[in-house]
């Protein structure tokens, strides 16, 4: 059974799908960032609160609240500026893209661009809450959204991925 899927390009179903990819880890820098700052804010002003005059302490905090808020965003901004330019990086996305995914593999069909990867060139397949990703290699991935497919054309989906895919 072939499962076709027929869609456009679009920029915040595309950065939807880049942040799905990346799952909770998106979140590790930011968290990281924020910690570091909120570390550095015990360390260096709040633990001496009392001793210095406010407009000094608050003069002390304003660059490590701007430096949380700066890694706090900086994925979201990543995301968003990586999806705005996807269509001038790549133009392939231009226009109608098409995915068929068949007993012998993922099918792409996008503006001057159709290549076809066979179940065993593919690394692995993974569902998430709104898209189907077919991987090559842990860099590149195809992704086909579940708004384009009915609940029969799902279910035959994940049934040929469970009987063809590696993991």
């Amino acid at each position: 059974m072939a499962i076709t899927a027929r869609f456009d390009f679009d920029e915040r179903e595309y950065r939807r799908a880049q942040v799905e990819l990346l799952g909770p880890g998106r979140w590790a820098l930011p968290l990281g960032g924020i910690t570091l700052a909120l570390v550095a804010l015990w360390f260096g002003v709040f633990r001496h609160w009392g001793e210095a005059p406010l407009g000094d302490a608050l003069f002390n905090v304003l660059p490590w609240l701007l430096l949380g808020a700066f890694f706090a965003g900086l994925v979201p901004l990543l995301a968003h500026a990586q999806a705005r330019k996807a269509l001038d990086v790549d133009p392939t996305l231009n226009g109608p893209q098409v995915r068929t995914v068949d007993d012998t593999g993922l099918h792409i069909t996008g503006a001057g661009y159709a290549p076809s990867r066979r179940w065993s060139e593919l690394a692995r397949a993974t569902e998430t809450s709104n898209f189907f990703f077919f991987f090559e290699d842990d860099r590149v991935s195809h992704y086909l959204p579940k708004r384009v497919l009915t609940d029969v054309e799902r279910d035959g989906l994940r049934n040929l991925i469970q009987a063809n895919c590696k993991s």
